[in-house]
């Protein structure tokens, strides 16, 4: 009888509260680290899963990420902690047993919620593990944290370094993100917040003013800015994908990425799945290349055409009667004068798909840590290697970037091999010299970009290196259509 009842006493002792300290909940998703008083000290996102991290999964960590609750009692408080239903909560009580804080944390996924009562403000704050890496020359672009505001399916940014904000008032999601990860709370219902922001400001602070006679319930996502993962925590979440965009730019985002990811099921390795896009895109858009192509040659035969007497009217003409004269050329053999803007189109073709490569790549967290080749990471520059003698070149850097060069190798070989029937020497040195230049600009715009992103356009062109040398041995083809 009296081992039965000091068992009983036991289960009765351990279903009360204990005083609270700090304890850390692990999930498939997250690590998280929670103070005595009920603050998420420390959130630390796994990307896929945090059970695979010892294989060839990312691990991206968002040190120092933390979700502190301001509370005019800082006594001691007591937590009870359970488990059921996939679910772990944890609830931390007042001497008197009121509830102060309440979190649910599931084992999947990157949302979780928090109640809380008798609290003044909510402040969600990253550190120094959430900053983005220091990175060279247009590649700095990419790797900058910004706040981000939702409205609807609409998402305002706010740079860090933007002078401070007022107090603002919102009832929907908002936060802050770098490259691959995103920090966002939702109020549930209208709650004035302030962004901490200027010029000296490295890390994200979001603070959110509370009424400390309310309870209030705040969700909260921390987790990869990913489609899936984002949908699956709020629809709303899905429009901060390529958030910058048009909605018709952020469609082709969104398409190269699924069919990314389907080549990505049949050939598991993401720089060949990056490749093989790059000639499968090439494919799909070949009908309007053609179209392009076929203007192009109708702008070349024209200049041809008109070339030698365009020559012998700037030489024998100045000024306005010069204009005269070659629009009178142009009316006798029935051309615009803007004709050569056809040639424009292939690049109106070109654009959307470029700048929809461009984002869906630099914001594809599955590029993160993996390699290919003796690229380490594609989703950082290629580093072949470290200059030498700790040398630091301007905008260029301290490594030495091998990918933008061979790509830019090709894109020389390609501007060599391109020539056209109608073309003169002249107009074919002009054309190759303008290709060669528009080379070199892409080497520095691409220089410092991530080396999934130059991969790409080198496979690109590559393939126009291929397609001329084919040309080239039929040349029935160089023949307009």
């Amino acid at each position: 009888m009296i081992r039965t009842l000091k068992i009983f006493a036991l289960i009765m002792g351990l279903m009360q509260p204990v005083l609270a300290s700090a304890v850390t909940v692990d999930t498939e998703s997250l690590h998280l680290r929670f103070s005595e008083y009920g603050d998420l000290l420390n959130a630390e996102v796994c990307f896929p899963d945090c059970r695979a991290m010892q294989s060839k999964t990312r691990n991206q960590s968002s040190e120092q990420l933390r979700f502190t609750i301001s509370r005019i009692d800082r006594r001691p408080i007591h937590l009870r902690q359970s488990h059921e239903n996939g679910l772990t909560v944890l609830v931390f009580t007042d001497q008197a047993g009121e509830i102060v804080r309440r979190w649910q944390i599931p084992d999947q996924g990157w949302s979780v919620s928090v109640t809380v009562l008798g609290a003044e403000r909510a402040t969600l704050s990253s550190g120094a593990g959430f900053r983005p890496p220091a990175s060279s020359g247009f590649g700095y672009l990419l790797e900058q944290s910004r706040y981000l505001l939702f409205d609807g399916a609409d998402v305002d940014t706010v740079g860090l370094d933007e002078s401070s904000s007022p107090i603002r008032t919102s009832a929907g999601w908002l936060g802050f993100r770098n490259r691959f990860l995103a920090a966002l709370v939702l109020p549930g219902k209208p709650l004035e917040y302030r962004l901490q922001s200027g010029e000296s400001v490295d890390d994200a602070s979001i603070m959110i003013q509370l009424d400390t006679s309310k309870e209030h319930s705040l969700s909260l996502y921390l987790g990869p800015v990913e489609p899936v993962a984002l949908s699956q925590a709020s629809a709303e979440l899905e429009s901060l994908m390529y958030s910058g965009l048009w909605f018709w730019l952020r469609w082709i985002c969104q398409g190269l990425y699924y069919l990314l990811n389907t080549i990505f099921l049949f050939i598991p390795q993401w720089g060949l799945a990056v490749m093989i896009l790059s000639v499968l895109v090439g494919v799909l858009m070949r009908p309007l290349s053609r179209i392009a192509e076929r203007l192009q040659d109708q702008v070349h035969e024209t200049d041809a055409r008109l070339s030698p007497s365009l020559t012998a009217i700037k030489r024998d003409f100045k000024g306005a009667e010069q204009s005269e004269k070659i629009l009178a050329l142009y009316k006798s053999e029935g051309v615009h004068p803007l004709y050569s803007l056809k040639s424009l189109l292939g690049v109106f073709v070109v654009i959307p798909v470029f700048i929809g490569a461009f984002d869906m790549l630099a914001e594809n967290i599955h590029l993160s840590g993996v390699s290919f080749l003796w690229i380490a990471d594609l989703s950082h520059a290629d580093a072949f290697a470290k200059l030498p003698f700790g040398i630091n070149i301007p905008f260029f850097g301290s490594y030495l970037n091998l990918l933008p060069f061979i790509m830019t190798g090709f894109s020389f070989l390609a501007s060599k091999l391109h020539s056209h029937p109608a073309m003169d020497a002249a107009q074919q040195r002009k054309q190759s010299r303008n290709l060669a230049l528009m080379s070199i600009g892409f080497l520095v715009l691409f220089y410092t970009f991530p080396a999934g992103m130059v991969l790409y356009w080198t496979t690109n062109n590559l393939i126009s290196v291929i397609k001329m040398l084919w040309k080239k041995r039929r040349p029935g083809d160089n023949q307009s259509p």
